[in-house]
């Protein structure tokens, strides 16, 4: 994995002198060493992003439902 990037950051260098020596072009970094659209999140596959998008859908559903029925019981109790 390590000689595989080091090839990938060489290529990319090559390439961003290649199109602008005085000024080299960066902007491709992410799909050159295989990260893909890093900026929006889609540093993972797209299955295990989906998988755990999902499962934080649900703790997060788990505790809106908690916060409420705490919410309902506080108002439910009698005050001192």
């Amino acid at each position: 994995v390590g000689a595989e990037l080091l090839c990938r950051r060489h290529q990319l260098i090559r390439e961003a002198y290649r199109l602008s020596p005085s000024a080299p072009d960066y902007s491709a970094s992410d799909w050159f060493m295989g990260w893909g659209r890093r900026r929006t999140g889609q540093t993972v596959q797209p299955p295990l992003a989906a998988y755990v998008a999902e499962q934080l859908k649900h703790e997060a559903s788990i505790a809106k439902e908690s916060r409420k029925a705490r919410e309902e019981k506080m108002l439910k109790a009698p005050r001192a």
